[in-house]
């Protein structure tokens, strides 16, 4: 999926990153009021149970997530197996949202080690000044 994206935003000309790069605040807000606006429309299917409208949005909304990943230049697989290592090591217990059933993080449990994955892959946070953000497309 990562990929398709990618190329999507290749076609088209759109901020495509190889490496972890900041976006503008501008872009940033851009995107955050793109995946909210996908994830109202969510919020709206589901209020009149309506299947295909809640399929669509949850496509977009992953659709516009992955796209803010390819514009920042995460790297993605990387990412996401280290989420889902972390993931996969939570038991069932009730958790901090107070559900009876929820995914807890046991005794022991490592968290997603995101800024070394980030730092293996160029980033380096201390070029990343406030002087350094982009005013990007």
């Amino acid at each position: 999926m990562f990929k398709d994206v990618r190329d999507f935003h290749q076609k088209f000309g759109l901020l495509c990153h190889d490496t972890p790069w900041h976006l503008s605040r501008r872009k940033l807000s851009e995107r955050i009021e793109f995946l909210s606006e996908e994830l109202n429309e969510f919020i709206e299917a589901c209020k009149t149970q309506d299947l295909a409208e809640q399929a669509d949005a949850l496509v977009d909304l992953v659709y516009v997530a992955l796209g803010t990943a390819v514009m920042l230049g995460l790297p993605w697989d990387e990412l996401w197996a280290d989420v889902q290592r972390a993931n996969m090591a939570k038991v069932r217990g009730v958790g901090k949202r107070g559900h009876a059933v929820d995914c807890v993080k046991p005794l022991g449990w490592r968290p997603p080690m995101t800024n070394h994955i980030l730092a293996q892959a160029g980033y380096q946070l201390e070029l990343w000044g406030e002087e350094n953000y982009h005013d990007d497309m």
